[in-house]
C-alpha cells in the first residue's frame, strides 16, 4: 500500500531523511516515533505529497508521489502536527466545505453525520472554530482527515490535547478504522504507540533505526534476557564468580542498595537460560538470594537504547553535523 525506497531529504547541507526504507501493508497501523528534529513528520510531509524527496522513490496505492501527487492525494486523509483550520467558520460550516472540497457530492451528508458521530463533535457545531478548546480543534481536523473515507490516513500527533476520556475515544476509532484503511501515526506518547501500533517504526537522526513490533524491538535492545538480582555478597566477589558466566552480555550495577548488599541488572543472549545459570551460581557461592525477578525493559527504554546507540554511531562518523531546520522534524 505504502512503499519508501532509498528516500533522502536535504534542507540545504542539512540531511533530514537519509536513504530510509520501509513498505507498509494494508490494514497496518504503524506506529512513527523518535526525537524531535529525527524526520518523523518529513517522511510524513513526503508521502502526503506536501513536499518532495531529493532522491529516492514513494508510492502510495499504485501511484508515485512526484509522477501522480493529485490520485495519492485522493486516497489520503491527513492531520498534520500544526492543525490548519479557518477560525472564523462554524464546525459545520467547515466539515462542509471540506466536503464539497473533496467532491462528496451525494455522499456528503452521510459522511458528514459519520465523521461527526465518531469524532464527538455534536455539541459543537454550530460553534466557530476560534473558540474551540486544543481538543476540539483536533477532533474537527481530524473529521476533515476523514470525511473522504480515505484509504490511508497519516496522523500526526492525534491525540495532543485530547483528555483521557477523548484519547480512548480516539484510539477505538483508530483501531475500528484499520480493518479497512493503512494508518501512519506519529506520537510522542510511546505507551499509545505500543497499545494501538501494530508496528512501530523508530526514526532517528534521518534514519530508521527500529523496525517491529513493540516485543522484537525490545528484543533487539536487550536480547529479551534481562533479570534483577539482589543477594548478600562483596561487589568484588560478585564481580568475579559471575565471570564464570560468559553468555552474560552486560551488569548494570545498583547503586541504591544497603551495605554489604549488590544489587544489579544482568543481560544475556534470549537463547540462554539465564536464570537457571544464575540459580546455579547463587548455590555455589552460597548467597542469601534478596531479590530475583525476571525484567522487561520498557518502551521507553527500547526507545533511548536504540536512539542513543544510533545517535553516538552518527557523530562518531559526522562530529561537525549541523542543527536541522525548518522541516526537518
Amino acid at each position: 500500500m505504502i512503499e519508501l525506497k532509498d528516500v533522502c531529504k536535504n534542507y540545504g547541507t542539512t540531511k533530514a531523511l537519509v536513504d530510509v526504507s520501509f513498505s507498509i501493508k494494508k490494514g497496518e497501523i504503524i506506529g512513527f516515533v523518535g526525537p524531535n528534529g529525527a524526520g518523523k513528520s518529513t517522511a510524513m510531509k513526503i508521502i502526503t505529497t506536501y513536499t518532495a524527496p531529493t532522491s529516492g522513490s514513494v508510492k502510495v496505492g499504485d501511484y508515485d508521489v512526484l509522477e501522480n501527487p493529485l490520485e495519492v492525494r485522493r486516497m489520503i486523509g491527513y492531520l498534520p502536527e500544526t492543525v490548519p483550520l479557518y477560525a472564523d467558520m462554524l464546525v459545520r460550516e467547515y466539515l462542509d466545505f471540506m466536503g464539497k472540497a473533496r467532491h462528496l457530492n451525494g455522499n456528503l451528508k452521510q459522511r458528514f453525520d459519520w465523521v461527526v458521530e465518531s469524532t464527538g463533535l455534536e455539541s459543537v457545531l454550530d460553534r466557530k472554530i476560534g473558540v474551540l478548546s486544543k481538543g476540539y480543534k483536533q477532533r474537527t481536523c481530524l473529521a476533515q482527515a476523514l470525511i473522504h473515507d480515505p484509504e490511508v490516513l497519516i496522523l500526526d500527533e492525534p491525540t495532543s490535547g485530547l483528555d483521557p476520556i477523548q484519547i480512548i475515544g480516539i484510539r477505538n476509532l483508530i483501531r475500528d478504522l484499520a480493518h479497512e484503511k493503512t494508518i501512519i501515526l506519529s506520537t510522542h506518547i510511546l505507551p499509545e504507540v505500543a497499545t494501538i501500533a501494530d508496528r512501530i517504526l523508530v526514526v532517528n537522526d534521518g534514519r530508521i533505526v527500529g523496525d517491529g513490533s513493540f516485543e522484537e524491538l525490545r528484543k533487539k535492545v536487550t536480547q529479551g534476557n534481562s533479570y534483577y538480582i539482589a543477594v548478600k555478597a562483596s561487589k568484588k566477589d560478585f564481580q568475579a564468580a559471575v565471570k564464570s558466566i560468559a553468555e552474560i552480555t552486560d551488569i548494570e550495577f545498583d547503586t541504591d542498595v544497603p551495605r554489604g548488599v549488590v544489587g544489579c541488572h544482568v543481560y544475556a543472549d534470549h537463547k540462554v537460560d539465564l536464570a537457571a545459570k544464575l540459580n546455579d551460581l547463587v548455590r555455589k557461592q552460597k548467597w542469601d538470594i534478596l531479590e530475583f525477578q525476571r525484567e522487561k525493559i520498557s518502551l521507553e527504554d527500547s526507545f533511548i537504547k536504540l536512539t542513543q546507540s544510533t545517535a553516538s554511531n552518527s557523530e562518531s562518523a559526522n562530529p561537525k553535523k549541523e542543527t536541522r531546520e525548518g522541516g526537518a522534524e
